[in-house]
């Protein structure tokens, strides 16, 4: 009897660590890792912070999930975290989460598309009488209701992109949950050496995208950045096709990719990225390289300044 429970119990382990095995084995992006990113954030962000009046500054959110940015947006008296969506070239989106919770008109029916250009699903087009967010208010905005499912795998409220920060400067950090906002350029009182600016790219599908010319793999490329991604994704054609594998958990290249930003020689290395057949609707000869994720974004201290004719991005260090 106990040489059965014995064989009972040496047979229950070994299921479990079989099983256990097995899960590990499925989940290719647990492989993942970021290699350079703790040389970025700077070690007193009070440098740059200070800059800014202390009304200038505002409280974000980081999604519980998904850990990307949120803003607080008020409907009249009520208030809710908005995604807050660098990709987002649009007006504000608002949810079928929020149908009877806030006003607004619907005006027609249109198509949302993906970055690449092909639709992505029906919505609305919705005119909202007013609203609030970081500290500016918008009247009469034209914007866009549709299912949160078209978007995300989990429901939200909705989507607010940079178009509302369009001519300002502004500073973003996930670790202190705050962005600084103000109509004056913050470059002349940057330290210097502690910096790297990067000028911008304008497209016409895209005019408040962040995209900007580096090197994926030691190609010339367009990179951006998109807090609204939780993940960041390297375009396919920039490894090699025989080391890409894929699970249920996604796709993935086993092996190493460095990215270099333009103007410097300051560089990131991704073990295990994920890769995806990266396309964007922009005026452009060169391939996206990759598209930069909230999992990166989140190590870095950034600014967009857009004031005086700037289109510039500033990674600070």
């Amino acid at each position: 009897m106990k040489k059965n429970k014995h064989i009972w119990v040496i047979t229950c382990l070994i299921a479990i660590l079989t099983f256990n095995n097995t899960l590990q084995a499925q989940y290719l992006r647990d492989n993942t890792k970021f290699i350079n990113l703790d040389s970025f954030y700077p070690k007193d962000d009070s440098n740059v912070f200070d800059i800014y009046l202390e009304s200038e500054k505002y409280q974000i959110k980081i999604n519980e999930i998904f850990s990307i940015p949120e803003v607080m947006i008020r409907f009249n008296e009520k208030e809710f975290p908005f995604t807050f969506d660098f990709g987002n070239s649009d007006n504000i989106t608002i949810t079928t989460v929020l149908a009877d919770s806030i006003s607004y008109d619907v005006t027609d029916t249109t198509y949302t598309y993906t970055p690449d250009g092909k639709i992505r699903g029906q919505i609305c087009k919705v005119n909202i009488p007013e609203f609030q967010v970081l500290g500016r208010s918008f009247y009469n905005e034209k914007g866009t209701f549709a299912d949160w499912s078209i978007y995300s795998t989990n429901p939200f409220n909705g989507l607010i992109g940079l178009r509302y920060l369009s001519k300002l400067c502004f500073t973003l950090s996930y670790s202190k949950k705050t962005i600084a906002i103000t109509n004056r350029s913050i470059i002349s009182k940057l330290s210097p050496g502690h910096s790297i600016i990067i000028p911008l790219e304008h497209y016409s599908m895209h005019p408040y995208g962040l995209h900007f010319k580096g090197k994926v793999n030691g190609q010339d490329a367009i990179i951006y950045f998109d807090t609204g991604k939780s993940y960041s994704e390297i375009n396919r054609n920039l490894v090699p096709i025989e080391k890409i594998v894929s699970d249920k958990s996604g796709t993935f290249y086993d092996g190493t990719v460095e990215i270099v930003f333009e103007t410097s020689s300051n560089s990131i290395m991704i073990y295990y990225p994920r890769v995806k057949d990266l396309k964007r609707n922009i005026e452009s000869n060169l391939p996206v390289g990759i598209d930069v994720g909230s999992d990166i974004l989140k190590n870095f201290l950034i600014t967009v300044d857009r004031t005086d004719n700037h289109n510039l991005l500033i990674i600070h260090k």
